[in-house]
């Protein structure tokens, strides 16, 4: 069940922004193309929404189209009564970074590490100073996107303790570029983890078709 936040704006009315964060998080430029956010090969655009169809029909060969929904099933009887294939999901999450516990907490044999790229920030997170876990942050107009979270295998027994601690550094980071939303886009069994955690919510499915 998606449930929505407190006091927090619709991640609808601000979809092109956190879409277009959540490009730049994955190192790739985004274009708004009427009610579409392209990068990649990815159609991506919130559904039910306005031109779905018309973009099902140009949709070249191989490209994707990405429905941002909250209604899973009936979105995915749709996209598939048009001849697409389902491919992945995701899980869309928001909070208000005012409502996180943004201060990391570890072990004290592990620390972050921050690295400004050229379209996102990095944070990495090392046991004994080697990596093992890492997250990614972009930045939009009052809002930041967090993606492409990992912890590497081996370390399952402390993977929400790392993964919240990222997240906090991610989310220390988005607080002192004045986000007061943050997203983070997410696994489902990410989400999980996430959506106890004290100050998120699941907001929408992030639903992945290819033509």
């Amino acid at each position: 069940m998606v449930g929505k936040g407190e006091d927090m704006g619709s991640w609808q009315d601000t979809f092109a922004d956190w879409a277009q964060a959540w490009a730049a998080s994955q190192d790739l430029a985004a274009t708004v193309e009427g009610s579409t956010v392209l990068f990649g090969n990815q159609h991506v655009m919130v559904w039910p929404g306005q031109d779905i169809e018309a973009q099902i029909t140009v949709l070249a060969q191989g490209s994707e189209l990405v429905l941002i929904t909250e209604d899973a099933a009936e979105t995915t009887t749709y996209a598939l009564s048009k001849g697409l294939v389902a491919t992945s999901r995701a899980v869309l999450l928001q909070a208000q970074t005012d409502n996180l516990d943004l201060a990391p907490h570890l072990p004290a044999e592990a620390n972050l590490a921050e690295a400004p790229m050229e379209n996102y920030d990095l944070v990495e997170l090392a046991v004994f100073d080697h990596p093992v876990g890492r997250g990614r942050l972009s930045t939009a107009d009052e809002l930041a996107v967090v993606a492409e979270l990992s912890v590497d295998e081996g370390y399952e027994d402390q993977l929400p303790v790392f993964e919240n601690a990222i997240v906090a550094g991610l989310g220390d980071e988005a607080f002192a570029h004045g986000a007061d939303t943050l997203y983070l886009v997410a696994g489902e069994e990410q989400a999980q983890r996430f959506a106890a955690v004290d100050g998120w919510s699941r907001v929408a499915q992030i639903l992945s078709f290819r033509k």
